[in-house]
């Protein structure tokens, strides 16, 4: 069964519909880029790699291309892939690089290592001929410029100031996407620029394996939200022992999204089972979700 499920990140508040369609229409498209991957043979670690490379090209979203600075004025991304066979890494923190995703393929491909962070990770990466990008946009320039002219010098006062902008942007689009090959194997994988004018340094859920990336025999899984109640939760791990306990799919994501809401985290999933099952649940306003299988001549809208 050839199937591909992939998210374009969780909005917790109601977004314009121009920027809606312009989410949708890029995850649309990185659904069925990974889902001719299958076709041509890829394996799923292929697919959502190529996925995921996708929307991170893609300034419309919080992963690669499109990534927010942080505090300091600096652009830090994390990613995560994960296959079925128990191999997994991560990056985190990574500067200057167009597609962290694949970096973290090269780590778990390349080294014993689970996850590298911040210059280790750049190292790594030009050691491994990703070349120097900059992933910043003209729209993330605007939104640090506006941010930083607001921000008084005091260190106390920079940290509430923090606290006021994450009150006011709360956007998680990261990216994320799900598949199974013909060989049976399930990969997961996520990236993310994490939150906007973050603390420097700070880590969510998208580079750390069972939060924000998890697969196994039975099933894989992306998450996207608030990075820190979905690393406490564990959000994917959960989800994917669910289904190997002999929840079905979609069963197992609406229980670990309404445990969200009830701790009050944002947060979405998608998830795909062996036989190529999928389920796409938040909690917040919209997230746009896709998927393709044999069945289907297109990617198709999953609502969660």
């Amino acid at each position: 069964m050839l199937a591909i499920i992939v998210h374009g990140g969780m909005e917790d508040t109601v977004i314009p519909p121009h920027l809606a369609e312009r989410r949708n229409s890029g995850a649309k498209r990185a659904c069925e880029l990974g889902y001719q991957t299958l076709v041509r043979g890829g394996s799923a670690l292929d697919a959502v790699e190529a996925a995921v490379r996708c929307m991170e090209d893609d300034p419309i979203f919080d992963a690669g291309t499109g990534s927010y600075y942080n505090l300091c004025g600096e652009i830090e991304m994390d990613a995560s892939i994960m296959t079925s066979a128990g191999e997994g890494a991560g990056v985190a923190c990574i500067q200057r690089v167009q597609n962290p995703i694949s970096v973290a393929r090269k780590v778990m491909e390349t080294t014993p290592h689970v996850l590298i962070v911040g210059e280790g990770a750049e190292l790594f990466a030009r050691l491994h001929g990703f070349p120097e990008y900059d992933p910043a946009t003209e729209m993330a320039r605007r939104l640090l410029e506006e941010q930083v002219a607001k921000l008084p010098e005091e260190l106390r006062e920079v940290l509430k100031r923090y606290q006021e902008i994450r009150k006011k942007h709360k956007s998680y689009s990261t990216v994320g996407a799900v598949a199974v090959d013909g060989r049976g194997l399930i990969a997961a994988a996520t990236s993310t620029g994490g939150n906007p004018q973050k603390l420097p340094g700070r880590v969510g859920d998208t580079p750390i394996l069972g939060a924000g990336t998890f697969a196994a025999s039975a099933a894989g899984a992306s998450a996207t939200g608030h990075g820190e109640g979905i690393i406490k939760l564990g959000v994917t791990r959960t989800v994917v022992e669910a289904v190997n306990k002999g929840r079905e799919v979609d069963t197992a994501c609406q229980d670990i999204v309404t445990a969200g809401k009830g701790a009050k985290i944002p947060l979405g999933v998608i998830a795909l089972d062996r036989r190529g099952r999928p389920s796409a649940q938040h909690n917040g306003a919209f997230m746009p979700a896709f998927y393709q299988s044999e069945e289907l001549s297109e990617a198709v809208y999953i609502k969660g």
